[in-house]
């Protein structure tokens, strides 16, 4: 009998980009396809999405692909993936007007978008997927009761039970209940909070801190959090709306996902408290409550130019009140604490967890995580959704509520794992690495090496050197250009010019006639990059062009 492969292409291992692929025979459905941020090793990249070159070549045998709900780390790589892969994608409402947003007008013609909810029965190719619903921190999100050839496949989706979401939606114990019932072969859980001890707050919580903190704030409040967090959207607004305030939205995608929520009846708010952001800068400050995006300290998005003065019509000004309402994604600490300190030293009272709680998580804790594996009593489970760290207590997790270790599979991005009615195998590895966004580039000519590079020339600066050269003679013709950028300060290398010129010229004496230009080239590059090493115990990237005398 044909076994099913489930094939991590994204999330397993790290906090983002999740996608996954279930293949049985020709057949293929995906279950997301997100983005990751870019940790502060990596300049100048925008963002992250999976590889999924796996899929390359076998177009014909995908099926659709599942969205589990609209936040960009499950949705953020789609307008990518559809460019490669014109498949029908399967979304509730409001994700798929979180997608319709994403998705270039080309696309948006081309790409079969259909609406699933709750409830409802797909027959994906060989695959018969449940959608139920679950709380998370946006509305509409699922998990996905998948039966296979070989047995039923619960993929959790992101999810916590919280009895009194912002929605009023609680998680469907009754359908999981259901699945139990039926047996379940394996389960995929969200493994985000593994290693938080007891449950999640609610959501509902929230609203008293906001206030707690709105209240008494006499300047603007500027709220930063996720574009796509509609729960945290509304709550803010009705806490503005309670004590007097406007609210202004700063940010491109922001403003189209709440112009978007709002159409579908996901945000409910009365039309006059939503003013532009020339209507509410003519307001008192008092009387003033922004939502921006970029509570992760993007460079370029709101709070990112904010916190360094680059936003062309915002400023911070002393008496705002920041709140980032949001948790900070591991490997971004040292962005977001960088971002902090800049809105302090704008005047800023900046509020962050866990100064106050402003954030509650929409990941289950330790608690809800073995209670859904209680539920669902799966022969194997597989913890999916975080870092390796996470990964390993969520299966210590399992062990814990009578999964036998051998029935455990911690693995990360590119493992394939084969099902049977009644056995799980670890199997060989798959590419699941980076692939790297950076404006219009996407993958190949952004490679690691290239981020790895960049990353040492931000470390280290930058020496460019040229000059005419007689190869015939092995001489050089004229005075070198020499420029220094990110060494050492202007002041201090001009002080150092003259003993780096003579290392340079060293360098050329000692060249025979008929010597070749590219080794001309590296032995000045290795005389240089000795220089700056004895001076400043640091070796800056040495470039060195010597031009033929003929093409001076």
């Amino acid at each position: 009998m044909e076994r099913l492969q489930i094939i991590p292409l994204g999330g397993l291992g790290e906090v983002g980009k999740n996608m996954m692929a279930l293949e049985y025979g020709r057949n293929i459905m995906i279950i997301d396809c997100g983005i990751m941020f870019p940790e502060s090793d990596m300049p100048g990249i925008d963002y992250i999405i999976p590889d999924y070159g796996y899929l390359q070549g076998k177009a014909d045998r995908i099926r659709g692909i599942v969205i589990t709900h609209g936040h960009e780390d499950h949705i953020g790589a789609l307008p990518h993936f559809l460019q490669d892969f014109n498949v029908p994608v399967y979304a509730t409402k409001l994700t798929r007007g979180l997608i319709e947003v994403k998705l270039r007008r080309n696309l948006q013609r081309t790409v079969q978008l259909e609406t699933m909810a709750p409830g409802d029965v797909l027959q994906i190719g060989p695959f018969r997927v449940e959608p139920y619903h679950v709380c998370h921190s946006i509305p509409d999100t699922v998990g996905l009761g998948i039966t296979t050839p070989v047995g039923l496949i619960v993929h959790s989706g992101d999810f916590k039970f919280d009895d009194t979401p912002v929605d009023g939606w609680p998680t469907d114990i009754a359908k999981l209940a259901e699945f139990s019932q039926r047996g379940v072969l394996a389960l995929l859980a969200d493994s985000t909070n593994a290693d938080h001890p007891g449950r999640t707050l609610s959501e509902q919580s929230l609203n008293a801190t906001l206030a707690d903190v709105m209240r008494p704030a006499e300047g603007r409040v500027i709220v930063a959090t996720f574009a796509s967090l509609i729960s945290r959207i509304q709550q803010v607004m009705d806490v503005a709306q309670s004590l007097g305030r406007k609210v202004g939205i700063a940010g491109t995608s922001m403003v189209k996902n709440v112009r978007m929520a709002r159409r579908l009846g996901y945000l409910d708010v009365p039309d006059d408290l939503i003013l532009s952001l020339q209507q509410i800068g003519k307001l008192p400050p008092h009387q003033v409550t922004i939502m921006a995006t970029g509570a992760q300290g993007e460079r370029r998005s709101i709070m990112g130019r904010l916190a360094t003065g680059r936003h062309t019509s915002l400023r911070i000004v002393p008496g705002d009140t920041v709140v980032l309402s949001s948790h900070t994604i591991p490997g971004n600490e040292e962005t977001v604490h960088r971002m902090i300190n800049q809105l302090f030293q704008k005047g800023a009272n900046v509020i962050y967890h866990p100064v106050a709680p402003v954030h509650v998580s929409g990941h289950a804790s330790q608690e809800e995580q073995k209670f859904l594996i209680s539920i669902l009593r799966p022969k194997f489970f597989v913890p999916i959704h975080g870092e390796l760290r996470h990964l390993n207590l969520h299966g210590k997790l399992a062990q814990e509520v009578g999964v036998p270790k051998e029935n455990i599979a911690v693995v990360e991005n590119g493992h394939v794992l084969r099902f049977s009615e009644d056995a799980m195998e670890v199997g060989e590895r798959i590419p699941g690495g980076y692939v790297y966004v950076d404006g219009n580039w996407v993958g190949s000519p952004i490679s690691a090496d290239l981020v790895r590079r960049r990353h040492e020339l931000g470390q280290t600066g930058v020496c460019a050197v040229a000059f005419a050269y007689d190869e015939k003679n092995g001489k050089m013709v004229g005075h070198p250009s020499v420029m220094a950028r990110a060494i050492v300060s202007e002041e201090t290398m001009s002080a150092l010019e003259p003993d780096a010129l003579n290392a340079l010229m060293n360098a050329i004496r000692g060249i025979s006639p008929g010597t070749a230009a590219s080794t001309v080239e590296r032995a000045v590059a290795s005389a240089l990059s000795d220089f700056f090493f004895r001076e400043s115990r640091n070796r800056p990237e040495v470039i060195v062009q010597a031009i033929p005398v003929a093409l001076a």
